[in-house]
């Protein structure tokens, strides 16, 4: 919490705001965590007090790691550690204020293909369609796939329908001949693998791939 708190300090310094490690401290009080913050809509921080400027400009903090995500992708990061996915996930969704699910998918060598919004909004896990999802892999020529949602206020702590899904995605996928490495559930700056602690299923992934 105390290098979230030096971090929004220093931005809010950015913006002007007086006293900006008390301020950091009261936002970080009243919203739970940095990645909350970097969530909310603008109307939000600056009913908390917040001036229109500093408001914008955590809001444009937020677009930065999500962008580095998307270069990440254009590069052809090799996505071949549970890791690397999950720092991903983390940057793609930090400022997402709404829940949504994504679609990653990767060839033979871990490299990414497409990267997909499957859903958005009031999300659960019926919004997750399974055919449209291995229809997607498919028409990609995709190897392997990689979902994710987040929880913009939330932990990141699977469901039971969560997992429920996470089995029911895998199996499809599987009989398109795709396979499903993870399924990752992001909030409060982590991502948080579901197949990896499943009950009764054995990881799809060997156990290097999480160290």
């Amino acid at each position: 919490m105390k290098r979230e708190s030096t971090a929004l300090a220093r931005l809010l310094g950015f913006a002007g705001v007086k006293e900006p490690e008390t301020k950091a401290e009261e936002l970080l009080a009243r919203f739970g965590s940095l990645s909350s913050i970097l969530s909310c809509e603008r109307a939000e921080l600056t009913e908390a007090g917040l001036t229109p400027k500093a408001a914008l400009l955590l809001s444009l903090a937020a677009a930065i790691p999500a962008r580095a995500a998307e270069d990440a992708l254009s590069e052809k990061v090799v996505f071949d550690r549970s890791d690397k996915l999950a720092d991903f996930f983390v940057r793609r969704f930090l400022g997402a204020s709404v829940e949504r699910v994504s679609l990653l998918l990767l060839d033979a060598e871990y490299r990414p293909l497409a990267f997909k919004k499957i859903a958005e909004g009031a999300v659960n896990s019926a919004a997750i369609e399974l055919r449209c999802v291995t229809e997607a892999a498919v028409l990609s020529n995709a190897t392997y796939a990689v979902l994710a949602h987040n929880h913009p206020r939330g932990t990141p702590v699977p469901s039971h329908d969560d997992e429920l899904t996470t089995a029911l995605l895998s199996d499809a996928l599987s009989s398109a001949g795709v396979k499903l490495i993870e399924h990752y559930v992001v909030a409060a700056n982590r991502a948080v693998p579901i197949l990896q602690n499943a009950k009764g299923r054995p990881a799809p992934m060997p156990a290097e791939f999480y160290e």
